[in-house]
């Protein structure tokens, strides 16, 4: 009889996902590599099916991809429309293309999604997917975690559950990219990050959503973003109810972190997740390539 690992991974690789695709969970609760020969000649049936384990999985790694700038653009078209991504100035190669890349020479300057962020929350509707393409990378650090907000809903308490179901965040990206911020995101060399007053204006998600594809509730908290609570009245119990939140949403037993290599093609659910780039690698260059595919406004 085949180990339960084994059999899990020929389940989901000749059961239900048999196109050409063998995915493998990272961990017990969010995570998949999917190994796939080109994601640029993928079928119609076979970007379904990988749409559906992203959404499932939460993210997923797609390891040996090759993908040029316009190339990485088409197959996130595929995904949906393009998603909008302020105060950075994209790749000359693409105006879709954000290039996520710190110089060796840039040192310990902070770099790029170096907090516990969901990808543009502030945003009316933010990002469905990123998608990641790593071309150069380190020989060690610069790692990336991701932490299942599906996850930490279903670890609340029942108590929790209807006390945050009346909670609304208000998100807002003052604290990343307003003008106060700019001295921090000058410190890399090769990314134009252009911090302005707009950064200061704020938007109101329900702190529980329902994913519009899985119908999951999800935890839909970061603390990069969301700087305060409508449904809580105590000033005091709010900050603490904050603090609790980031904690128990990045709590280690939610989280998958991978160890990038070149040609690492990720893509993740910004609906369900947040995510965390680690940035130990001073004296090393790190790039890749971003494309964001457009979301909804998300709703409880």
């Amino acid at each position: 009889m085949l180990p339960q690992n084994a059999m899990l991974i020929l389940y989901w690789s000749h059961v239900l996902y048999g196109r050409g695709m063998r995915v493998e969970r990272l961990t017990g609760v969010l995570g998949a590599m999917v190994h796939v020969d080109d994601v640029k000649v993928l079928t119609d049936s076979q970007l379904d099916s990988l749409r559906e384990i992203a959404c499932e999985h939460e993210v997923i790694i797609i390891p040996n991809q090759s993908l040029a700038p316009l190339e990485q653009v088409d197959f996130s078209h595929r995904l949906g429309p393009a998603a909008e991504s302020p105060f950075i100035e994209p790749s000359p190669d693409h105006p879709e293309v954000i290039k996520v890349l710190k110089e060796a020479k840039d040192g310990n300057a902070f770099n790029f999604g170096g907090a516990w962020h969901s990808d543009f929350s502030f945003q009316p509707a933010p990002p469905s997917f990123t998608v990641l393409h790593a071309l150069d990378i380190p020989p060690y650090g610069g790692d990336t975690l991701w932490s299942s907000m599906t996850a930490a809903y279903n670890a609340l308490s029942d108590a929790y559950k209807e006390q945050f179901s009346h909670v609304a965040a208000i998100h807002t990206a003052r604290d990343a990219y307003s003008p106060k911020m700019q001295a921090i995101h000058s410190g890399l060399s090769s990314m134009n990050i252009v911090c302005d007053e707009t950064a200061n204006d704020t938007e109101i998600h329900p702190l529980i959503t329902t994913h519009p594809e899985t119908e999951k509730l999800v935890l839909f908290f970061n603390r990069a973003y969301v700087r305060d609570l409508m449904g809580v009245a105590d000033e005091i119990e709010k900050l603490r109810l904050m603090d609790w939140l980031h904690l128990h949403t990045t709590d280690a037993k939610f989280t998958v972190r991978h160890k990038w290599s070149n040609g690492d093609l990720a893509i993740w659910d910004n609906r369900s997740t947040q995510h965390y780039a680690l940035n130990d690698y001073a004296g090393f260059r790190r790039e890749l390539h971003r494309t964001t595919v457009a979301g909804t406004r998300p709703l409880q």
